[in-house]
């Protein structure tokens, strides 16, 4: 180990010590860069080269994500690098997350996507594993017995890691394909299983107490929100027909006897964590409440499964704690990493020793180990080594007005070393759109845009999650409608400001934010010079049939998309493909298993039939979410060539290598 800083704070004498690990040098690989613009694109597209580092609970080994052929694969090894191994990402599958079961033991969760006859259709899928250090052989914990080979889980879910039983956790599955979730005691060795919890019509999902017990499940039936609590007698109660289920979600268990953690609005609009005992039915205690934005939910240990924080995002993620103790170590790191968010992953209790996430706007992480008795800090790596923070843009909070009079929240990311006034611009609405929002954190695209030029405007317009029921609820039924109009007049405001050449903005997104970009054209065609759509919907009603069909929840949901008052084909961009008036850059990935790849190619076909300026790029893999390096790098640099066409006026090329597409 090499000692590199001392720093005392507020009289805690913090070490900060470096760990080499293998695949994960500590040093930034980037010195050849002098200017933003040197950086290649194959930076921002690549996946982090180091990311969810966690601790064994021994402390002797180190586990994380690093990036091999443009995938994550899992890395297992000494803390000192020595006998390290790799695990690969499973055939068209990518590795989601990990989490250690106990010393011999790691979870590894993957995604895929998979047509299946069953389900008509793309679906997106995960799949859980248990991998053991010994003999380093993976077991499918969800895998069906031979006499069900055919039935296999859509979605397989921890409901409890079972903390006094390290052998085994609660695994949820759905192998009969109906809808309905059931629940096994789970062996990490051998995945054999054994029934825990029948299925109830209804319910999807199945939570524990602080004993593991269940006691609680939730789901659709049809379009029907269903929550059931199981009371001290064995009895399951419908929470939906008390007066406080309608008012408040439930969180979690308490360690409290009878006393839950549920989330429901406050005094000031948003939405607050709160004690409820459930034998009164009556709130005991407000637990947190943030004056200008909801609590997202609560924060648990990830191997214990048990509520340790509550979880809120104002400009970035971030945990108040309910204990006073985990409250004193984050302000101790916080003291010893200013001017970063810093999030604590995970604890190891005979060391007692913290695995710490720091990072801010312009560094998209950095990985380190808390030795508390010792106060030491031991940086273990950069999240992305090829990425400088120094090079990187300043992301700024604005208050934006709107044509009603009130204000909608948002980023503007500023080019490094560009005066903000009169620049080449790119508006980026963002997915979902519901219960959804953008943050001040370090994002690729965003960086990447900034770093050739452009100014990125990220508006959270109303239908977005974070700043209270209202703000959300008045997106419901608004596609095409007030959630559009706010993303034009935040355009519009960055042109009064002064901060946005009007000549040259350009309107870019992807799922719900493809959908706005290739509306915006639509419906202000005088504003911007184009449009670029990642796996966006461009058929309305092809997208609410099939959700209605299909989806579990999809009744309710899809009472929420079009506009109010009009026909779907009125706010649907295929139907509405004779009013494009400006280039636009339609790309879709193949296995996009939420939005149809279909969607785009049919929208490139009517437009090119119709004469307009269409490109049309098909992405060979990377899911709805982009999660493949080779997936983003096609879409970054098929995206900068359009632009610099487009609106970029003497702008520096992006330097890249060859793709193919």
């Amino acid at each position: 180990m090499i000692t590199h800083e001392r720093l005392t704070v507020s009289g805690v004498r913090l070490l900060i010590i470096i760990l080499v690990v293998v695949a994960a040098p500590h040093s930034r690989a980037n010195e050849a860069a002098i200017t933003p613009s040197d950086i290649p694109v194959e930076a921002f597209a690549a996946l982090p080269s180091f990311s969810n580092a966690r601790i064994s609970p021994n402390g002797e080994k180190l586990a994380f994500f690093t990036e091999k052929n443009g995938r994550r694969n899992l890395v297992i090894q000494e803390l000192d690098g020595e006998n390290a191994f790799q695990v690969p990402s499973p055939a068209m599958a990518s590795f989601r997350t990990f989490r250690w079961a106990n010393n011999n033991y790691i979870l590894i969760q993957s995604s895929m996507t998979l047509e299946r006859e069953i389900f008509d259709g793309k679906t997106s899928e995960t799949r859980w594993f248990s991998l053991s250090l010994e003999t380093q052989e993976f077991t499918w914990l969800g895998k069906p017995k031979a006499s069900q080979k055919e039935l296999v889980s859509q979605s397989e879910r921890i409901v409890d890691m079972l903390p006094d039983d390290p052998d085994h956790i609660l695994l949820e599955l759905d192998l009969n394909l109906d809808g309905l979730a059931e629940v096994y005691l789970t062996n990490l060795k051998e995945g054999h299983r054994r029934l825990k919890r029948h299925p109830i019509n209804g319910i999807q999902n199945w939570y524990t107490d602080n004993n593991s017990r269940m006691r609680l499940g939730n789901g659709y039936l049809k379009s029907r929100w269903v929550v059931k609590y199981m009371q001290d007698g064995g009895f399951w109660k419908d929470l939906k027909k008390t007066e406080w289920g309608e008012k408040y979600n439930i969180e979690g268990f308490s360690s409290k006897p009878n006393t839950l953690y549920v989330r429901g609005p406050s005094q000031h609009g948003t939405m607050g964590i709160y004690e409820l005992n459930l034998e009164t039915e009556e709130i005991t205690d407000t637990v947190f409440v943030n004056e200008s934005v909801d609590i997202n939910g609560i924060f648990e240990n990830p191997e214990t499964g048990r509520i340790e924080g509550i979880v809120f995002t104002n400009n970035f993620t971030r945990v108040q704690y309910i204990s006073a103790n985990m409250a004193t170590i984050q302000a101790t790191i916080d003291r010893a990493l200013p001017r970063s968010v810093n999030t604590i992953l995970s604890h190891v209790k005979s060391k007692d020793w913290y695995t710490i996430l720091s990072k801010n706007d312009r560094n998209p992480g950095d990985y380190y180990i808390y030795d508390r008795p010792n106060g030491e800090l031991m940086l273990l790596g950069n999240s992305r080594e090829k990425i400088d923070p120094a090079l990187m843009a300043t992301v700024k909070p604005v208050k934006i007005p709107v044509r009603d009079g009130s204000k909608i929240p948002g980023y503007i990311v500023v080019p490094q070393g560009k005066e903000l006034k009169n620049l080449p611009t790119i508006v980026m609405p963002h997915g979902g759109p519901f219960g959804v929002r953008d943050t001040a954190e370090w994002d690729y695209e965003a960086q990447f845009y900034s770093s050739r030029g452009y100014l990125v405007l990220k508006p959270n317009f109303r239908g977005s999650g974070g700043y209270g029921p209202a703000f959300e609820q008045a997106g419901h039924n608004q596609w095409g409608g007030l959630m559009q109009d706010d993303v034009t007049d935040a355009t519009k405001w960055l042109i009064t400001e002064g901060y946005s050449d009007p000549n040259r903005i350009c309107i870019a997104g992807s799922s719900y934010g493809g959908y706005a970009a290739i509306m915006g054209v639509i419906k202000e065609p005088d504003i911007y010079r184009c449009a670029i759509s990642v796996n966006g919907v461009m058929n309305l009603p092809k997208l609410k049939s099939g959700d209605r069909k299909s989806a579990i929840g999809g009744r309710s949901w899809t009472q929420r998309m079009g506009l109010e008052g009009s026909k779907d084909a009125e706010v649907s961009p295929y139907h509405r493909a004779k009013d494009i008036n400006v280039p636009v850059l339609l790309m879709s990935s193949v296995d996009d298993a939420r939005v149809p790849w279909e969607m785009s190619q049919d929208m490139h076909k009517r437009l090119r039939k119709l004469n307009k300026d269409s490109t049309f790029v098909k992405i060979t893999d990377g899911t709805h979410h982009m999660v493949t390096a080779q997936s983003r790098l096609t879409a970054l640099t098929e995206a900068a060539q359009f632009l610099n066409k487009h609106i970029g006026q003497n702008l520096e090329e992006t330097r890249s290598g060859d793709i193919t597409n």
